[in-house]
């Protein structure tokens, strides 16, 4: 009887652990027609992702999860998480297109709205495209106080952990004020509640997101870039941007300064050490990025000797985050 009590005890115990344990999820999702569908949205408890252009896509979910697949124009279906997950979308012939000229497109539209512009400007309503959000300037601008020439995907993460998205829903974010810009029509576009939004993940493609926090340890008013995440690490690249105006002059000899305005990105970046909890502003230095890991110093040697020839940029500081994660 003891021994039949051990092993039911080993059994639950083995259960927990394997059925705790996240899976891999390599999946497709089609039409009904058997073409793949581009931008859907799958989720499961607080990780999503999308379909890509050949309707493959990749997701951690726990073997217990259900996963929801929906699309703009496409019934919304759920399906158990597996290893290999093929979904197939019916057409919702409830489902209201709005076909965009085009010479309207998504590019063109945003474009059109968030021109590039003076930091003083406000949105303005009207122009061109039926009351949507236009920005105007009549200077040349180099760079863009939007992370984004276009409206892109995306999904938004409420401070209770829910996810907040629609197939219709599109976002771009204000890289000068901190602000989520949401459109869903193309012709209205909202701002998001920093106080209710503590993340949001933005997609320029399906396999390349964009992931933003609201860290108070870094700024109460805009959004930390996460570009490296982990068990022990954290790393986000904080960007404020500066309206620089052009100042250009000449006395018909020499001339100095830029003859066009210009958006300027100025990146901070800061490794937020979880066992300690703790921020560090972190220059793109060996001696800093050194000082930052120095708690793990024989990792960061190993690091760094394998990278000796790599330049000490962006790229390299998220690889060394994800190696000191492992």
């Amino acid at each position: 009887m003891k021994k039949l009590f051990l092993s039911l005890l080993l059994f639950i115990a083995f259960y927990n652990i394997t059925s705790a344990q996240n899976i891999a999820i390599n999946g497709t999702v089609k039409n009904e027609q058997g073409y793949p569908v581009h931008y859907a949205f799958i989720k499961s408890d607080n990780n999503a992702t999308y379909s890509d252009s050949s309707g493959h896509f990749t997701l951690t979910a726990n073997p217990s999860s259900k996963i929801t697949i929906n699309c703009n124009g496409y019934i919304s279906t759920q399906a158990d998480a597996a290893a290999n997950l093929q979904v197939v979308l019916k057409a919702d012939p409830s489902a209201a297109i709005t076909k965009i000229p085009s010479d309207q497109s998504d590019a063109g539209l945003l474009l059109a709205a968030f021109n590039n512009q003076h930091p003083g400007d406000d949105i303005k309503k009207g122009g061109a495209f039926g009351g949507l959000a236009v920005f105007t300037t009549t200077k040349e601008t180099v760079g863009h106080r939007f992370l984004f020439t276009q409206w892109v995907h995306g999904y938004m993460v409420k401070v209770n952990g829910d996810i907040v998205q629609t197939p219709t829903m599109l976002f771009n974010y204000d890289k000068i004020k901190g602000d989520l810009y949401i459109t869903e029509d193309m012709n209205h576009v909202n701002l998001s509640d920093k106080n209710a939004i503590k993340s949001f993940v933005l997609f320029d493609t399906p396999d390349q997101p964009y992931s933003f926090e609201r860290v108070l340890g870094i700024s109460n008013d805009m959004y930390s870039q996460l570009i490296s995440n982990g068990s022990k690490y954290k790393i986000y690249k904080f960007t404020t941007t500066k309206f620089v105006a052009s100042n250009y002059q000449s006395n018909g000899i020499t001339s100095t300064g830029n003859a066009y305005d210009e958006f300027v990105d100025d990146n901070v970046y800061y490794i937020f050490n979880l066992k300690s909890n703790s921020f560090q502003p972190v220059a793109l230095k060996k001696k800093a990025l050194k000082e930052a890991f120095a708690d793990n110093s024989a990792r960061f040697t190993t690091f760094a000797t394998d990278h000796a020839d790599d330049k000490i940029d962006e790229s390299y500081l998220v690889s060394l985050g994800d190696a000191m994660n492992e």
